[in-house]
This record gives C-alpha cells, structure tokens and sequence, in this order.
C-alpha cells in the first residue's frame, strides 16, 4: 500500500509542471538521522542501559536458579520420595518465574524502545516540516530502499535534519 501511495505521488510530481524537475521534492533517510543525530544516540544509549540493568537482575535471578538446580541434583540421592518431588515441584515453579520475568523483561524494553523512538521520529518529523518549509518543499518522502530506487543527493534532507536537532538538543 505504501509502494502503491508513494508511486502516485511520484507520478503526479512528474506529471505536474513544477514540479517535473524535482526542485520541489525531498527526501529524509531517517534511520539514518536516527543513528547520526544527538538525540537519536541518546535515545539508543537510554535503550541500551535499559538493556543491561535488565540483563544484569535476569542473570542474577538465572544465577540462583542454577546454584538450587545444582543443589537439589546433588541432594537426589539422599532426599526421600515425598520431599525430593517437593522440591522438585519448588524448582519448577521457580523456573516458570524466571521464563514468565524474561517474558516481562521482553515486553518492556520492547515498548520502551517503541516510546522512545516513536519520541525522536516525532522531533524528526517537526523538523522535516520546518525544513520543507524553509526550501519551499511540497513533499518529502522517506528514503526507503524498496521504494526509492535512485535520488540525486541534492535532494537529501537527511543531513540538514541532524544539524537542526544537534542545534536544538545543544541549545537544551
């Protein structure tokens, strides 16, 4: 749908006379953005000690799980029937905790890396607007491999975007 979308913008940018050269076109590669811009390396940096701090409590909660794994395969041969499988059935629970908290961990980083980024596209996106207006720009697409095929590099608002956030996110 999208390829469809950007396809008749293209065509009628073509098809209309001033715009049949271009000059009224631009494009931003905003992962690109993402990854140069100050506020896109905070953000991956925020994500990233995210990452980490949950890494670190799920590898101490593993940690403990094993050393009672470990405990409870070296007590097998002495434990009776009744209280080796209540242990056994202790462990299994605790093992279902820690599947069910790497689960959790999952679905928050997750979303915290959706508000996270969905926060920096939005700045991305005001300050696309403020430069399309500026060059007196009637679209901006996004530059998409699958969608753009080739584009002069004058068109390119990608660069222009990260000096304006850089400036923005200094002046802060």
């Amino acid at each position: 749908m999208k390829t469809i979308l950007t396809l008749a913008v293209v065509l009628f940018a073509l098809v209309t006379p001033s715009v049949a050269f271009g000059e009224e076109i631009g494009l931003v590669d905003t992962q690109w953005v993402l990854n140069q811009s100050i506020v896109g390396k905070a953000a991956r940096s925020n994500l990233e000690g995210r990452v980490k701090k949950a890494q670190a409590a799920l590898g101490q909660r593993k940690a403990e799980f094993e050393k009672e794994r470990s405990a409870l395969e070296k007590q097998a041969k002495i434990l009776s029937g009744a209280a080796l499988e209540s242990k056994k059935e202790a462990l299994g629970k605790k093992q279902l905790e820690l599947q069910r908290a790497y689960q959790d961990a999952q679905e928050e980083l997750a979303k915290a890396n959706e508000q996270e980024i969905s926060k920096v596209v939005g700045e991305i996106q005001s300050v696309v607007k403020e430069v399309a207006k500026e060059r007196n720009l009637r679209f901006v697409f996004e530059k998409d491999r699958q969608t753009v095929l080739y584009a002069s590099d004058r068109i390119d608002i990608s660069a222009d975007v990260v000096k304006i956030l850089d400036k923005k996110k200094v002046a802060l």
